[in-house]
C-alpha cells in the first residue's frame, strides 16, 4: 500500500496545522512531562522515553478529563475549518477529521466508564505502566484507523472500528489490571454510537462525510440525517447531464485562480464535454446527421464493485454476477476520489467494448472542479507503452495542451489541489504492445508511494476491458468496479438524446430515427453504448428497412455490415480500375480473415502482424509492414500502443460480428468447392472446435438456410464425401497455421467441424447416410470416430460430447447450445450413450445413481431412482443432488415401486427429504 497509514498521530500532524492553539493546550492537559520532552501531539514521535509514552497515554484520564473536553472542541469544530477549505489541504483534513471522531468516541467513553478506575490503577501501578505504556502507546497513536472506502462504506466500516475499539480497549484494561467485565450496553457499543453522533453532525454540512454515509450495502437513508445543510441538500438532490452531480458535489464556491500550465490543461478537460461524442464526417455518415455532444451522450452507467480478495475473478461474467448492481455511479466516485485510499492505490474501471470507459474518463475529466482537482487523461494508446507512469502523464499533456508540461512541474503548479490521473485503456496496452506489464497496477501503487512521500498525492482511476483483467496483477486492497450494460430505460434515454440532436433532420425526412422497439428487439447489440450509436447510424437511412422481429441475427448483421463497409470505401480513393462493389468484397474479405485469425487462435482479440501474414496466406494480398491493415470500422475496436513505432491489435466490438463473418466466410468457400479438393477449407477448420464456440454454428446454419435449395442439397453433399474420406486423405503442410502443426490434432478437429456443420445443416441424418455401408459398419465407423474426437483436450471434448444425441435407429441429432455439467464420470455415460453402447450406459448410470450424482437416463429410469436410493440409505450421498423425476413414458406400476422405496427409508433420512424449492433444477425432485 502506498503511503502511511490513516493512525491517530498522523491525524494530529495534520490537525496541527490548523489547529495549534488547540493543540497546545492539549498538550499542557496531558502534562508537564511532554512539554519538557520537546514533544507534543502535533508531533507525535515513533518513540519515545517511557515517561513520556506514559504521559500521553494515561493522560486521557487524568482526574480533572481536561483533555478529553479539549479534544471534543476539536470536534465540534472540524465542520467549520472544512467548510473553508478545498483541494489538498481539504483532502488532509477530511482524512484527519475522520480519525480523530473514532479516537475522540474512544477516549470519552473511556474517562466516562472505566475513568475514576483507571486513574486509581495509574496511581498504584506507575512503575508498571511506565514500562509498558509502549504497547497503549503504538496501539492508541500509530495503529491504522479503519476508514470507509468505495466497497465499504459509512454502515460497513462500523465492524472494522469496532475491532479497533476492542483492541484499544483490552491495552488499557490489560496493562492497568481493569476488571473487563461486560458492561449494559457493551463498551464497544457505546463508542460506536458516540462515534455515529460525532459522524452524522460532520454529514450534515461536509459533502464528503455524507456520500461516504450513502455508499456500501447498508448505507445510511437520508431520513437518518436530520438538518442537511440546504445547500448541501440542493447540491446532492441535483440530477443534470453527464454527472453534473460529481461537480456540483465537490465544487467550493468563490474559489477558482488557476493559472498558466493548470488552466490550459482545464480548459482542456472542460472542452471534452461539448465535442460532439463521433467527430461530425458528413461524407462518411451523412450530411444530416447530428451527433449528440458528449455531455449529452453521456448516460450514467449501472454498475458493480469488488474488494480485492482471494478468490478474485474479475475476468468472470458469472463471478461478478454475485455482487449487487448499483445506480449511483456519481456519488460512488465523489466517495472514491475525497477518501485516503484513493491516494495509496488505483481504482481499476472494467467494462466490455464499447460500454464507454472512455468517455467516462472524458466526463470525470470535464467534471472534477478546478479550484480542487488537478486532471491529466491519459490515453495509454497515444503514449509510449514501455514508458514509466510519470513519463507517460507528461506525454499525455503534450498530446491534450500542445505543451511541453513536465509532470514534477505540473505537480508544483498545483500543490493546493488533488491530482487525479485517469489511465484510459490499459487493455491497449496490455494487448498491442507486446510488453510485459503484468505489474502495471502495481507500478501505479509505487508511484503514488513515492508522489505521497513528496507531499504531493494522487488519486488514479484505471480502465481495462473486463476480459483482459486477469492479464494483470491486481494490487490487494483494490476496488474494482465493472460497468453494467444498458437496461431498457438507459436505451429509452439515449435514443430520446439521438432524436433530440437529429430532431430537425428526422422532422425533415433526411434522417430516420431508431425506435425503442427496434432496439429492444435487438437488445444483444443496444445494450452497449457504441453499439446502440451504430444500429441508430445504421437506421439513420431513410432507405432502412425498419430492424422489427423477423429480420434474423444473421440478416442485420450483413446489413450492417455491408452498410458501415461502404461508408468506409467512400472515404478513400478507389483505385483505378475497381468499382464499389469490388472494394466492399475485398474490406469483408479482410474483415473476415481478421476474424478467421481470432476463430482459429482461440482468442477474442489479434495482433496486426497476425493479421497480416494471414492476408498474404488466404487472400493473396500482402500488406506493406506499418501499413494499417484494416480500416477504420465502427465496429471494430483497434487497440494501439506506441513502442517505437504504432502497433495495433484489432478486437470486434461485439464478438458475434466475427462469428458471423467467420462463418461466412468459411460457407463460402464450402458451397463453391469440389470434394476432391479439401484443401483450402481442411486449413480453415482444423484448429479449433466450432461447437465450443457456439455462436459460429448458429450463423453458419443461418446462412445456409439462405442458400439457394439446389446449393444446400449440393453443400450437404460435399460434406458427406468429406466426412466419409477425411482419414484417407494425403495432406502436406499448408502455409497457414495459426496453430502448432498436430496431424492427429487437426484430424479430429476437422472431422467435428464437419459433422457439426452437416448435423446443423440436416433436418435429419442417420449414420449410415453419413458413413455408407452397413448399419453395423457405419456404427463401427462412428465409435472410431468417437475415439478420435476423445484425444482432444478436455474443455473441446466435453463440449462435443453434449453436441450430438444418436436413437436405436442410428438417427443422428444436434443439441447446439444445450449446456451440461460434464462431470468425468458423467462424460463416461455421454460417451456410452452417443456410442450406443447401451448396456454400458445402464451400468454407469446406476453407478452414478448410487453415489447421488443426477443422472437424466429416462431409458432406466425404475433402475437410476432405485439405485439412486440405495445410496442414500447406504450413507453413499446425503440426497442433495435430488432424484430424477419420471419420465412420461413411466408406467403407473414403476412410479409405485419407487414410492414404496422411498416410504421404506428409515425416519432419520426420510425427514431430511423436503419438497423441491422453487429454484431446484427442473425435472428432479427432492
Amino acid at each position: 500500500m502506498a503511503g502511511p497509514p490513516l493512525t491517530f498521530s498522523t491525524a494530529l500532524r495534520i490537525l496541527g496545522k490548523h489547529e495549534s492553539r488547540l493543540l497546545e493546550r492539549l498538550d499542557q492537559a496531558l502534562g508537564a512531562t511532554i512539554l519538557a520532552a520537546g514533544v507534543g501531539l502535533a508531533t507525535v514521535p515513533a518513540t519515545a522515553p517511557p515517561l513520556v509514552m506514559f504521559a500521553l497515554v494515561w493522560g486521557w484520564v487524568d482526574q480533572k478529563n481536561q483533555a478529553v473536553a479539549l479534544l471534543r472542541d476539536l470536534v465540534s469544530g472540524l465542520s467549520r475549518r472544512l467548510g473553508r477549505t478545498r483541494g489538498r489541504e481539504r483532502r488532509d483534513l477530511i482524512e484527519a477529521a475522520h480519525s480523530v471522531i473514532v479516537v475522540a468516541a474512544f477516549l470519552e467513553v473511556l474517562a466516562e466508564t472505566i475513568g475514576r478506575k483507571a486513574r486509581a490503577a495509574v496511581e498504584k501501578r506507575r512503575e508498571q505502566l511506565l514500562l509498558s505504556s509502549e504497547t497503549t502507546f503504538r496501539q492508541l497513536y500509530r495503529s491504522e484507523i479503519p476508514a470507509p472506502d468505495v466497497r465499504r462504506g459509512f454502515r460497513e466500516n462500523l465492524q472494522p472500528i469496532e475491532e479497533w475499539v476492542e483492541h484499544a480497549l483490552d491495552m488499557f484494561t490489560m496493562f492497568a489490571g481493569l476488571d473487563t467485565t461486560p458492561e449494559d450496553p457493551p463498551f464497544a457499543k457505546r463508542v460506536l454510537d458516540r462515534y455515529q453522533t460525532h459522524y452524522l453532525v460532520l454529514a450534515r454540512e461536509v459533502p464528503e462525510f455524507l456520500i461516504w454515509s450513502l455508499l456500501g450495502e447498508h448505507a445510511t437513508t437520508r431520513a437518518a440525517i436530520t438538518d442537511i445543510a440546504a445547500e448541501l441538500r440542493d447540491r446532492l438532490d441535483s440530477q443534470g447531464g453527464a454527472l453534473d452531480r460529481l461537480e456540483r458535489l465537490l465544487a467550493v464556491p468563490d474559489l477558482d485562480d488557476t493559472t498558466g500550465s493548470l488552466a490550459a490543461l482545464q480548459r482542456a478537460n472542460r472542452a471534452l464535454l461539448t465535442r460532439p461524442v463521433v467527430p461530425a464526417d458528413p461524407e462518411h455518415y451523412g450530411a444530416g446527421i447530428v451527433f449528440p455532444t458528449v455531455d449529452r451522450a453521456f448516460i450514467r452507467p449501472r454498475y458493480r464493485t469488488a474488494l480485492w480478495s482471494r478468490d478474485f475473478r474479475p475476468a468472470d461474467e458469472d463471478w461478478w454476477r454475485d455482487h449487487p448492481v448499483r445506480d449511483d455511479l456519481d456519488l460512488m466516485l465523489v466517495g472514491h476520489i475525497t477518501m485516503p485510499e484513493a491516494a495509496r492505490t488505483p481504482l481499476l474501471i472494467l467494462g466490455h467494448p464499447g460500454a464507454g470507459k472512455s468517455l467516462l474518463t472524458k466526463v470525470i475529466a470535464a467534471r472534477l472542479p478546478t479550484e480542487s482537482y488537478t486532471v491529466v487523461r491519459v490515453p495509454l494508446r497515444v503514449v509510449a507503452a514501455d514508458a514509466p507512469i510519470a513519463t507517460q502523464i507528461q506525454q499525455a499533456l503534450l498530446h491534450a495542451t500542445n505543451s511541453d508540461i513536465p509532470w514534477a512541474r505540473l505537480a508544483e503548479d498545483s500543490a493546493d489541489t488533488i491530482r487525479v490521473v485517469l489511465l484510459d485503456g490499459l487493455d491497449e496496452l496490455l494487448q498491442a504492445s507486446g510488453h510485459d506489464r503484468v505489474d502495471y497496477l502495481h507500478e501505479i501503487e509505487r508511484f503514488q508511494r513515492v508522489e505521497h512521500e513528496q507531499e504531493r498525492p494522487v488519486v488514479v482511476i484505471v480502465t481495462s476491458r473486463t476480459l483482459l483483467a486477469d492479464r494483470v496483477a491486481i494490487p490487494v486492497r483494490s476496488v474494482v468496479v465493472k460497468l453494467e450494460d444498458f437496461d431498457q430505460a438507459q436505451i429509452a434515454a439515449w435514443l430520446a438524446r439521438w432524436a433530440e440532436a437529429n430532431r430537425a433532420s428526422i422532422a425533415a425526412g433526411r434522417v430516420r430515427g431508431l425506435t425503442e422497439n427496434e432496439a429492444v428487439v435487438h437488445h444483444d447489440l443496444a445494450r452497449l453504448p457504441l453499439l446502440l450509436l451504430m444500429l441508430a447510424l445504421h437506421a439513420a437511412d431513410p432507405g432502412t428497412p425498419p430492424l422489427g422481429a423477423e429480420l434474423s441475427k444473421s440478416a442485420l448483421y450483413e446489413q450492417v455490415l455491408d452498410n458501415f463497409t461502404r461508408r468506409e470505401v467512400h472515404k478513400g480513393r478507389i483505385p483505378p480500375g475497381r468499382t464499389v462493389a469490388s472494394e466492399v468484397a475485398a474490406q469483408l474479405a479482410r474483415l473476415a480473415v481478421a476474424a478467421l485469425a481470432m476463430v482459429n487462435r482461440g482468442t477474442q482479440y489479434i495482433h496486426e502482424d497476425a493479421v497480416r501474414d494471414d492476408l498474404d496466406v488466404l487472400v493473396g494480398e500482402p500488406v506493406d509492414p506499418g501499413k494499417r491493415v484494416l480500416g477504420r470500422f465502427f465496429f471494430v475496436h483497434t487497440a494501439e500502443a506506441l513502442v517505437g513505432t504504432t502497433r495495433r491489435a484489432y478486437e470486434f466490438l461485439h464478438t458475434t460480428f466475427g462469428d458471423y463473418l467467420a462463418a461466412r466466410y468459411v460457407l463460402d468457400v464450402l458451397r463453391v468447392m469440389s470434394a476432391d479438393d479439401d484443401e483450402r477449407l481442411h486449413a480453415l477448420l482444423s484448429h479449433q472446435v466450432w461447437a465450443t464456440r457456439q455462436p459460429v454454428v448458429d450463423f453458419a446454419g443461418e446462412y445456409f438456410e439462405q442458400l439457394p435449395e439446389d446449393e444446400r442439397t449440393l453443400t450437404r453433399l460435399t460434406l458427406v464425401e468429406l466426412i466419409r474420406t477425411y482419414r484417407t486423405r494425403v495432406r502436406t503442410p499448408g502455409r497457414y497455421r495459426p496453430t502448432k502443426p498436430d496431424f492427429v490434432r487437426a484430424t479430429a478437429v476437422y472431422s467435428v467441424n464437419l459433422m457439426t456443420l452437416l448435423v446443423a445443416f440436416s433436418d435429419t441424418l442417420t449414420l449410415t447416410e453419413v458413413f455408407g455401408g452397413t448399419p453395423t459398419a457405419a456404427l463401427r465407423t462412428w465409435r472410431s470416430t468417437l475415439s478420435l474426437w476423445e484425444s482432444l483436450e478436455e474443455g473441446s471434448w466435453r463440449t462435443v460430447l453434449g453436441q450430438f444425441t444418436v436413437t436405436e435407429d442410428l438417427a443422428v441429432r444436434g443439441l447446439f447450445g444445450a449446456r451440461w455439467q460434464m462431470t468425468e464420470g458423467y462424460a463416461d455415460l455421454s460417451l456410452a450413450n452417443v456410442g450406443l453402447r447401451r448396456e454400458r450406459a445402464r451400468l454407469l448410470g446406476l453407478g452414478l445413481a448410487v453415489t447421488g450424482q443426477v443422472v437424466d437416463d429416462q431409458q432406466h429410469w425404475v433402475d437410476s431412482a432405485l439405485a439412486w436410493i440405495a445410496g442414500l440409505r447406504a450413507g453413499l450421498h446425503s440426497g442433495t443432488s435430488g432424484l430424477p423425476m419420471p419420465p412420461p413414458t413411466a408406467s403407473p406400476e414403476d412410479a409405485d415401486r419407487v414410492a414404496r422405496a422411498i416410504e421404506d427409508l428409515p425416519d432419520a433420512i426420510y425427514e431430511r427429504l423436503s419438497p423441491p424449492a422453487p429454484d431446484d433444477e427442473p425435472g428432479h425432485c427432492r
